[in-house]
This record gives C-alpha cells, sequence and structure tokens, in this order.
C-alpha cells in the first residue's frame, strides 16, 4: 500500500513537473515599456495607406498564404470580447479574434452586450435611448489577427475582455491556397465607417502590446 501511495505521488510530481518545463518553454517573452508611455484610447486609429513593405509568403501544415498589405495600422483599444478560430481553412493563419472599442465607447459599457459570432462581432441594448448606436458602429472593429511571429502567436491567447492593447501592424489581403490547390480570398475593411460582411479588419501584427507587457 505504502509503495503504492509513493508511486503514485512520483507520477503525480513528475507530470506537473513536464507541465511546468512545458508552460514556462512556450510562455511568450515580452518587454516592459516605459512608465510614462500609456495606452490611451482616446485616439482613432492610425491609418497610412500603400504602405512600402513586402510580406513573406506563408506556408501552414501544407497551406500556403499570400498576404498584401493595403496600409499601415495602429491602433489603441479596449477589448471586450477575444475568440479563438479552430476550424475554417483561415483559422490556420488567423487563429484569433479580438472585438475592440476606443473613443467615447466604453463610457457606454454598463448598457451594451458584446457576442463574436462566425469571426462576427455584434452588439445589442436594451436602453437604446441612453447610448449613441451611430458613434458605437464607428467606434468599435472586430479584428481577425494574424501573428507576424510565434512568439505573438502565442501571446494572442493572453488578452481578455477589458484589457487594453495598442496593435501594430498592417491591414492586409490574403489569398489562400490549400493542398488541393482551392483559393480563398479574405479582403480587410479599409474604413471604420463599414458594416456587415467585409467590415472587419484583417491585421498582421507586428507588435503586440497588452496592458503592460510587449509581444513582438
Amino acid at each position: 500500500m505504502l509503495n503504492r501511495i509513493i508511486v503514485t505521488l512520483a507520477i503525480a510530481i513528475v507530470i506537473a513537473t513536464a507541465v511546468f518545463v512545458y508552460n514556462t518553454m512556450n510562455e511568450p517573452v515580452y518587454t516592459i515599456p516605459d512608465e510614462e508611455d500609456r495606452i490611451d484610447i482616446s485616439l482613432d486609429p492610425i491609418q497610412i495607406a500603400k504602405p512600402d513593405t513586402i510580406i513573406p509568403i506563408t506556408n501552414i501544415s501544407g497551406s500556403r498564404y499570400t498576404i498584401h498589405p493595403e496600409a499601415s495600422y495602429s491602433m489603441s483599444a479596449m477589448i471586450v470580447s477575444t475568440r479563438r478560430y479552430r476550424k475554417g481553412f483561415m483559422s490556420k493563419l488567423s487563429p484569433f479574434d479580438y472585438a475592440t472599442i476606443w473613443g467615447r465607447t466604453p463610457d457606454y459599457l454598463p448598457y451594451l452586450k458584446f457576442d463574436q459570432i462566425v469571426r462576427f462581432c455584434l452588439f445589442k441594448t436594451k436602453h437604446p435611448e441612453l447610448v449613441d448606436i451611430p458613434y458605437i458602429s464607428s467606434h468599435m472593429t472586430n479584428n481577425h489577427l494574424i501573428p507576424a511571429t510565434n512568439n505573438i502567436r502565442k501571446a494572442l491567447s493572453i488578452a481578455d475582455a477589458h484589457d487594453l492593447v495598442k496593435i501594430e501592424g498592417y491591414l492586409v489581403n490574403v489569398i489562400g491556397q490549400d493542398k488541393k490547390n482551392n483559393f480563398s480570398y479574405w479582403n480587410t475593411s479599409l474604413t471604420r465607417e463599414d458594416r456587415g460582411n467585409g467590415a472587419c479588419e484583417i491585421i498582421y501584427v507586428c507588435k503586440l502590446r497588452i496592458n503592460d507587457k510587449i509581444y513582438e
């Protein structure tokens, strides 16, 4: 009986050690910003058209993705929802969506509910008379995130609702080619004023800040 207990404890220790080592090795590396460098979510995203850059072709699990940058992009915002995607051809390239808000929209949060569904983000309110719906619609986005590095890919899962983020990179269009040479096309929105299908931003993320940690 005693031997069985010892063996069980030994196995538990080995498993716990293995989990700790795995998590440590897979934890993303980060830097700390200057203390005075705060995330200002009062400002609109900064977008500059037609950047002079080339993004390498990405190959994942036999699929090929050609990424065309349409604009450089920097956004400081509050997350209202995150969602991990594992199904669908583009989920290999873009595993996470962040639904974000900025400007005065956080003031309306007590009256709003956000839902991410099939790579869309919708919001609703029980008190439309208390909120500025057109303003909210133009100061929120659902962002399909394409990590530029494996370190950023690891970090994407860390963010949660109400975290402040700063995302820097490019708005991009994507041409995907699978193993059977079937092609898929994914185009980014280039304005915060559009609605419905095609209104989401597709961001090639070169630098991700979550609260007070920067991942590159």
